[in-house]
């Protein structure tokens, strides 16, 4: 994935959404301006990220690599795992971690009872740099969501559930 994602700086205004809504009976002027929004902000805050953890060296893929593992029972997890828990291609988690084993963070470890598998766990150099990020992370992401209450905080992860349910409607 990119660093950028090619979103609109500016949304169309409601008057051009209104002559496209007469062009196009499907357009629903309300529901493109709310979808460009959601994109400018997910393209803002990905970028937010970027920068966020170029100070520690990490890219928000090594890092949530990382978490994982951290928060993991006894701290180690098999490849597949943790690639199925975030989201990504074994061929994705492959490179993340030798990035991060390149790096002293992770370290790998062939499976006790199962020589195909391969564990992984955080090296003390990889907590460390957890412990040292995680402080400054969550008064970040704190920061981020200050303007919202708690009550606006879970209307909005429902609100955004629903939309995520309705994300079919682009892939059908």
């Amino acid at each position: 994935m990119s660093a950028e994602l090619p979103i609109p700086s500016k949304l169309p205004s409601s008057q051009v959404l209104e002559n496209l809504a007469r062009r196009y009976s499907e357009l629903e002027p309300s529901a493109v301006a709310s979808a460009l929004t959601l994109l400018r902000v997910a393209a803002d805050l990905h970028a937010a990220l970027v920068l966020h953890f170029a100070r520690y060296n990490l890219s928000h893929g090594r890092f949530v690599v990382l978490i994982a593992l951290y928060t993991a029972p006894d701290s180690e997890m098999c490849c597949s795992d943790i690639a199925d828990s975030i989201g990504v291609s074994r061929a994705t988690m492959t490179g993340l971690l030798d990035g991060l084993e390149r790096d002293g963070l992770i370290k790998r470890v062939d499976h006790p009872e199962d020589r195909r598998r391969i564990t992984v766990s955080l090296t003390a150099g990889g907590r460390r740099l957890l412990e040292r990020i995680l402080p400054d992370h969550f008064r970040r992401i704190a920061g981020m969501m200050s303007n919202l209450s708690e009550s606006d905080r879970r209307r909005m992860m429902d609100l955004l559930g629903r939309v995520r349910q309705g994300l079919g409607a682009l892939s059908r």
